[in-house]
């Protein structure tokens, strides 16, 4: 049985899986104003008040989901491949045809889910709580709820992605030791279902070349974004000003809006320019 909540978190992550983000930030609102005590729908709107830039009010979300749900045993979020088959069942007319909803993190689902690509509701609350802080540019901040996230982490592709975020915050925060130590508290081999942010941590930890992070960038285009932006933070935070400019221009006319890279690429590039 699929509440009538979880209809409308579903609906709207399968509209933003469609690139209809206005539509998916309707939903939401519609759903909130049905059921203004379901933290989920908090945690998904907070997520797609970032891709607007409403960054205040997308951390006030996630502060209420965590009001709300923050004391919830832990439940699997499956990603878009999952998402979009379970939505067109359901808006089939059936449920039956679905993955099974809301899954509770054990150690049974971990194992069973561990070659699908995932988060949980928790990491994901505090994963994107500290990308809206890391897009104000309160780094600090952002570094201490990627923390919270990264604690949170069930698995190896999303310890890869909160550290990363963790990295950087640091890094322009000026805590270059603490950048260093979340880097080496990664253990050597780990098993990474998506690579565009492994990628970006072999490329900070020296093992793989700057160059080559954007030239075999090759997957899709949000994965050109994600290693994109990578490439031009740390040339940024290296004092190569001039070529984190070109790549960061570079990202957002690859045109990939939602991606976070895209969206943190242009916040830089207007303070770089010094505009608003």
């Amino acid at each position: 049985m699929i509440s009538e909540q979880d209809r409308y978190v579903i609906l709207a992550r399968y509209k933003g899986y469609k690139n209809d983000f206005a539509g998916a930030l309707e939903t939401l609102d519609e759903g909130l104003a049905k059921f203004p005590d379901y933290g989920p729908l908090y945690r998904h709107r907070g997520h797609r008040l970032i891709t607007f830039k409403q960054f205040d009010r997308a951390i006030a979300d996630f502060e209420r989901s965590i009001e709300l749900c923050g004391d919830w045993p832990d439940e699997i979020e499956l990603y878009r491949k999952e998402l979009l088959k379970d939505a067109e069942a359901l808006f089939l007319g059936h449920p039956e045809r679905m993955n099974p909803q809301r899954v509770k993190v054990t150690p049974e689902s971990i194992a069973r889910l561990e070659s699908t690509y995932k988060s949980t509701l928790h990491s994901s609350i505090w994963y994107h709580y500290g990308l809206a802080f890391y897009m104000k540019g309160d780094f600090e901040r952002s570094a201490k709820e990627y923390s919270v996230g990264l604690e949170k982490s069930i698995d190896d592709d999303m310890r890869v992605a909160a550290t990363d975020w963790i990295y950087m915050s640091y890094r322009r925060a000026g805590r270059h030791a603490d950048a260093k130590k979340v880097l080496d508290e990664l253990p050597a081999k780990m098993n990474v279902l998506e690579d565009s942010y492994y990628r970006r941590i072999l490329m900070y930890k020296g093992v793989l070349a700057p160059e080559a992070l954007l030239e075999e960038a090759t997957a899709d285009a949000t994965s050109l974004v994600t290693q994109g932006y990578g490439l031009g933070n740390w040339y940024l935070y290296n004092g190569r000003q001039d070529e984190a400019v070109k790549i960061f221009e570079k990202v957002v006319a690859g045109g990939v809006t939602n991606a976070f890279g895209h969206i943190a690429a242009e916040i830089d590039l207007a303070r770089l320019k010094g505009r608003n």
